[in-house]
């Protein structure tokens, strides 16, 4: 009977996975998620499954955060969870990283949170969040891309209750420049999605609608395809036929690419 959940997270610095058994807990595990940290994913989910007496095969759902976040770490949740799911028939899901937060805000009915994570380069991914008559924070408007700091002149954040992400780390002191005094910053503790904060997010799921492969949820280029015609004139290329391959190779189906 395919009745084990599990849930992944890879989009910021630590790696997340939670096992459970309907509304039960059966396993939470993080990590720092250093050179090689990631690689350490396929084998702890062995083995906690072996500690637990679990078979692979009885994980019947996969939800997965979907982004927006680290290029590298979100591409090793999600295709650890397309593997997976292929290999025991198991359904699968995207979570939204800034909701999974938003609800460490633990924000009372119609208070607003304001989310901003680290995207590199100044810029934070933002949202902004209202929490519902049950506090689950529903997205009010779309995912940005934020300069910060400083922020640009015009731009309006609101008046969030709740603000919160790791953009705040090297940025705090500004950004409470810009809120009124009511606002509440939440600590660094509350950068990573809490065990619950990812439960709750998975009970939003409508598994019964879900068909298909989880779509990544990207607002910019990984580094490398920023850097893309250096990186190919470093290689000997000619950075418009590796670009020209680059599209042909990302567009082509699973039965043509190159066997190793």
């Amino acid at each position: 009977m395919q009745d084990i959940t599990l849930i992944l997270n890879t989009a910021e610095k630590r790696i997340q996975f939670l096992l459970c058994r309907g509304p039960e807990l059966l396993c939470a595990q993080d990590w720092l998620a250093q050179r090689g940290g990631t690689e350490l994913l396929a084998p702890a989910l062995r083995e906690a499954c072996a500690r637990l007496g679990i078979a692979p095969a009885a994980i019947g759902r996969i939800a997965c955060v979907a982004g927006p976040g680290n290029f590298t770490g979100l591409r090793i949740g999600i295709t650890t969870t397309s593997g997976l799911a292929r290999a025991v028939h198991a359904k699968q899901a995207g979570l939204d990283y800034l909701q999974c937060l938003a609800a460490n805000a633990h924000a009372r009915p119609g208070e607003e949170v304001l989310v901003m994570t680290n995207a590199r380069r100044g810029l934070a991914y933002c949202a902004r969040f209202r929490a519902d008559e049950n506090g689950i924070p529903r997205a009010q408007g779309r995912t940005f891309l934020l300069p910060v700091p400083p922020v640009p002149e015009g731009m309006d954040l609101g008046q969030p209750h709740h603000v919160l992400g790791s953009a705040l780390s090297s940025s705090r002191a500004y950004l409470s420049g810009l809120f009124p005094a009511s606002t509440r910053l939440l600590p660094p503790s509350a950068d990573q999605p809490t065990t619950a904060s990812l439960l709750a997010m998975e009970q939003l799921v409508d598994w019964d609608s879900v068909e298909s492969d989880i779509v990544p949820l990207y607002l910019r280029d990984c580094d490398a395809m920023e850097n893309f015609e250096s990186i190919a004139r470093a290689q000997g290329r000619d950075p418009e036929r590796a670009h020209a391959e680059l599209e042909r190779l990302m567009s082509a189906g699973l039965e043509e690419q190159p066997q190793a």
